[in-house]
């Protein structure tokens, strides 16, 4: 008895663990269940206190107006619902109804809203080219001005030089609310990089609700050229850049035959005299020639 008792306590306490970690997976668990079993005054006030919430992004809150409005529709306050239907569909003109086994009235009501086409929200984006002094790859950055919590993704659409097609990528979201990318550097570094891109902010379904520049009338940069970048260094006229052997200044330079420069053979000669005249003055001492006489001198071979 006491084993089962254990059991059913284990099984409860499982159960209530479940329950809870479900409830935090999915904040709108219990707005579900409630719509689920048609407690819909408790599921329409689950969804409101759910929208109160300030750190909810774009998808979340979405999920959390077409929640509400399916509680509204199926509790038969139309009024209600259309506006809340209005609301979802001005933050996202291209939202789906998530729930497959909706009823015939909420898939009605849902359709005709998103065909009526509110007036979307006047989302702006807030960017500022950047002006590169140095060859870097350049970072992008905007600022949602308004209704930053319809947006669910900003994108950049680039293209460098020449380049026929469009890259794209999904900014980063900082922690301030900002978006940035980086577009990478490409091609040879001793020559300038034009750069075109557009900035597109989209809500969660993909639908654009705001632009900075566009494919037909893009942004432009500019990415310079590395002038830290060593150039060859030329040779100063005159000197020939293995042998540093002056040059006649027309363009011949010291890749000759040294035998056929006028200085080489005078420097011959000054050595070849240099050496008679110590030949003498050392052979007339070596005889013992009187002062004042130059004595005999005698070449030999």
């Amino acid at each position: 008895m006491r084993s089962i008792l254990a059991t059913l306590f284990v099984a409860l306490l499982l159960a209530a663990w479940s329950d809870r970690a479900a409830a935090q997976a999915d904040p709108l668990a219990d707005v579900r269940e409630q719509i689920l079993y048609a407690n819909y005054p408790d599921a329409i006030a689950g969804a409101n206190a759910y929208l109160a919430r300030t750190d909810l992004d774009a998808a979340a809150r979405n999920t959390g107006l077409e929640l509400l409005a399916t509680a509204q529709i199926a509790n038969g306050d139309a009024e209600a619902a259309r506006a809340t239907l209005a609301t979802l569909y001005a933050r996202d003109p291209g939202h789906r109804l998530s729930d497959p086994d909706a009823s015939p009235p909420v898939i009605s009501a849902f359709a005709r809203a998103r065909e009526a086409h509110p007036a979307r929200l006047d989302v702006r984006i807030v960017h500022r080219a950047p002006t590169l002094t140095r060859r870097e790859s350049p970072s992008i950055e905007v600022t949602i001005a308004s209704h930053a919590d319809a947006v669910g993704e900003v994108r950049l659409a680039y293209r460098q030089g020449s380049e026929p097609g469009w890259s794209r990528v999904v900014m980063n979201r900082r922690p301030d609310g900002s978006y940035a990318a980086r577009i990478p550097v490409v091609g040879a570094s001793d020559q300038a990089v034009d750069v075109a891109y557009h900035v597109m902010a989209t809500a969660p379904s993909g639908t654009e609700l705001a632009h900075s520049g566009t494919e037909a009338e893009p942004l432009t940069l500019r990415i310079p050229a590395d002038h830290t970048t060593i150039a060859a260094v030329e040779t100063p006229p005159g000197i020939d850049p293995i042998g540093s052997t002056p040059t006649d200044g027309g363009g011949n330079g010291g890749g000759g035959n040294v035998t056929e420069e006028w200085w080489f053979w005078t420097l011959i000669g000054v050595v070849v005299v240099g050496g008679v005249v110590t030949g003498v003055v050392l052979g007339t001492q070596a005889q013992g020639v009187p002062d004042g006489t130059l004595g005999t001198v005698t070449l030999m071979r």
